[in-house]
């Protein structure tokens, strides 16, 4: 690492990558998983657990909450049959709900995951249907860019990677 100065204000490591496929830019777990070893490898206190969310969301939520529909309409209609009872139980509403969640699918998704540290953050977003992933990350407590690119090639089949790492300083000394 460079020699301290004493207006250091932190380092910002920004990066964005495209990758071979869509390996692990779908997992949530992946990226849980990522942050937590960028915390401990970087060295930085985690205030929280890391926050991460795949989008769109509860699509498979839903598609399971259709199939439980599917199962138990269709379930019921051969009771009613075995019963002698005409009833039609359809199952149109759940042929649209899967439509919606066809069309649902071409849309943009991808996982976002935010790691909050005392020292400061990091922050991922995945876009999986481009195989690109956008990281960044900020501390007042100084970090090699390098720890934290080697976690994220051993995450993803990173394949063009570009990085900018920026050394902030405070201009003027701070006014009391």
């Amino acid at each position: 690492m460079e020699e301290k100065r004493d207006d250091f204000v932190g380092r910002h490591l920004i990066i964005d990558a495209s990758t071979l496929n869509r390996r692990n830019l779908t997992s949530t777990d992946t990226v849980f998983t990522l942050l937590e070893a960028l915390a401990r490898n970087l060295d930085m206190t985690l205030v929280l657990p890391p926050i991460v969310f795949r989008y769109p969301f509860a699509n498979d939520e839903i598609s399971a909450f259709c199939d439980d529909i599917e199962v138990e309409l269709t379930a019921k209609a051969k009771a009613m049959a075995a019963a002698d009872k005409q009833v039609d139980l359809s199952l149109t509403p759940v042929r649209i709900m899967r439509e919606f969640l066809r069309k649902r699918q071409l849309e943009d998704s991808g996982v976002t995951g935010v790691s909050v540290w005392a020292e400061s953050h990091a922050a991922i977003h995945t876009w999986d249907e481009d195989n690109y992933y956008a990281f960044d990350a900020f501390s007042c407590k100084d970090f090699r860019p390098k720890d934290a690119m080697r976690l994220l090639l051993s995450h993803f089949d990173t394949e063009v990677l570009n990085c900018v790492n920026l050394l902030r300083f405070q201009r003027s000394p701070a006014k009391m």
